[in-house]
Formats: C-alpha cells, structure tokens, sequence
C-alpha cells in the first residue's frame, strides 16, 4: 500500500511542474501525470529547505524535503530538473529515473553526500547519467534496467574529490582532481557507457582504489557481465578469487544473500572455496544462509561431507 502523498504543482506548456511534495514518507513517487497531464518537470528547489517562494499546502501533510528525503522514484515523462533541485538534501540516499531526461540545472545536487544508490531506466537516445555522475563525488552504485524491467547491468562508480590549489606568484588557483571516481565518470562517449574502457580502469583501480569498491565491483561485473570481455572477465575473477575470504565478510556484513549464493552456485570452482563460504556462514551464525549453502554444497559436491553447527 502507498503512502499517502500530495503535490502543489503549476501548468505549464508542457505539462505539469512540481513545486513541493508533502507526504509522512521519506519515499516519494512522482507521478506519470496530474489532471490528466504528463509530469514533465521537478522546479527550482522543490525538494530544498527553502525555495524561492513557498506554495500554498492545502493537503495538511507535512512538506518531504530537505532532510525528509530519502528516496525519490520520477516517472518516464520528467524530462527537466529545475537548479537546486535536491540542495542539501542530506539524507537522499537512493534516485529511480529514466535515461531520457534532458536538462538539468545548475546545483542540483549539491550537498546530497548521502545518494549512493541510481536505478537507471533506459530509453532510446541521449542518457543522463554521466551528467548526474559528474555531479556526485561519492562512491555510487548503478543498476541499469532495460524497459522490459530486466536488471542488465550494476556498476560501482568510485569517489573522487577536488583540491583548490593557489600558484602564489601568478595569483591563480587552478582546481586538481582526485581519485579514480572521475576517471570511471569519463568513460562514456556520445552519452553512453563504453564498457571496455570501464573494465580497464580496474587493473590501475587495484593500487588507488578503496578496497570495498573492488569488492562491489568485481562481483557486480561478473554477476552482471553485460558487454564484459573474456580479458576483463579473468581480471575480476582472478581478483576476486584472491580476496574471496575479505569478500565474503563484506557480503555477509552487507546482508547481500542475492550475491552470496552467486558465489556459491556460480563463481567458486571447487568444494574448498565453497566450504570457506559455509566457514564464514557458520562463524555468523547465519542460519537461514547456512542451510542454503549446505545444500548447494551438496549439490555441486556430492559425497564427502563436512559437519557445520547450525
């Protein structure tokens, strides 16, 4: 069941653009349309503290903006978001948007450190999302679906960070860059992804890269292994394989059962490799994820069996 949400909202050319959203959830959905128009804009700071001019709340909710904001999901018909759109919206941690919108103002996302997690839907033409990268300087996770709903790919974009740096003598300050994050955001051409040219990074990414960041990004291109070459494919596995141990850990920390019963069915090669995932399983009492992996043990590995506590 949806929660209840209302919108102020102005007519325009176009369609509709929202003002403000009001709601008691941190989630919010945007709808395709508002007396029988298409959505087609999010204005100037709709979801900042404060906008240029605060409208009217005739629905008696309380306003979902500024820190309010968790969770946004717009439809396919946005196609503009107004500047300072999310400005300091602290705690915005996930967006859901389609490939296709087409402008975006300046300062959009300013102060949204927290927005770690894009659902892309694609569409036909020119994509947004190197745009939207380029404007995150954290480490973000993507899961692009095809229009059919299909999940077809998942790729980690690490952090970077700029350094104002001030040449004294000549009285200038030039701006340096940091990180493989922005090296990853520059890996598209024509506005698409150029996946090889995504997958090359990862052999400088071993040495300057943090180390969760390799183990979202071996694991998301080897689960999801759109476009992926058979040179880069043995590069994330031979990584992986190395630090299946560290990996582990980390999925199990994370809750990620999905990714976890992938390296058991799909990824470990023999029965010493799966019986340390069942080691680490059992060492966290993880019951639920135990009695799974022991029947995939089994599965893969009939015969000899090997004692775990549940």
């Amino acid at each position: 069941m949806l929660e209840e949400q209302s919108f102020a909202y102005e007519k325009t050319k176009d369609g509709i653009r929202i003002l403000r959203c009001y709601g008691v959830s941190s989630k919010v959905v945007i709808p395709n349309e508002l007396e029988g128009l298409p959505v087609t804009e999010l204005s100037a700071y709709a979801f900042a503290k404060e906008p240029e001019k605060e409208p009217e709340n005739i629905s008696g909710l309380p306003c979902v903006c500024d820190l309010a904001l968790e969770e946004l999901y717009l439809p396919e018909t946005i196609r503009r978001l107004g500047r300072y759109v999310f400005y300091n919206c602290l705690h915005f941690r996930k967006l859901s948007f389609y490939s296709n919108i087409a402008f975006m103002g300046a300062g959009g996302f300013i102060g949204c450190e927290k927005l770690s997690h894009l659902v892309l839907r694609q569409k036909e033409g020119p994509s947004c999302l190197q745009e939207i990268l380029q404007d995150l300087k954290q480490s973000v996770v993507v899961d692009c679906y095809q229009e059919d709903g299909e999940l077809e790919c998942r790729l980690v974009y690490p952090e970077f960070y700029e350094e104002a740096v001030e040449n004294t003598p000549a009285r200038i300050i030039s701006t340096q860059t940091h990180g493989m994050g922005i090296q990853y955001r520059n890996t598209f051409q024509n506005t698409q992804i150029v996946f090889s040219e995504y997958d090359k990074l990862f052999e400088t990414g071993k040495y300057n890269m943090d180390f969760i960041n390799m183990i979202e990004m071996s694991v998301a291109r080897l689960m999801y292994p759109l476009k992926l070459e058979n040179s880069a494919r043995e590069q994330y596995s031979k990584w992986l394989l190395k630090h299946l141990r560290e990996g582990a850990e980390y999925l199990f920390e994370q809750g990620k059962s999905k990714e976890i019963r992938w390296l058991a069915e799909v990824f470990v090669e023999t029965r010493e490799e799966l019986e340390a995932l069942l080691e680490e399983a059992n060492h966290r009492k993880e019951a639920g994820e135990l009695s799974s992996l022991m029947d995939i043990l089994h599965r893969r590995f009939p015969g000899r069996r090997k004692k775990f506590t549940l």
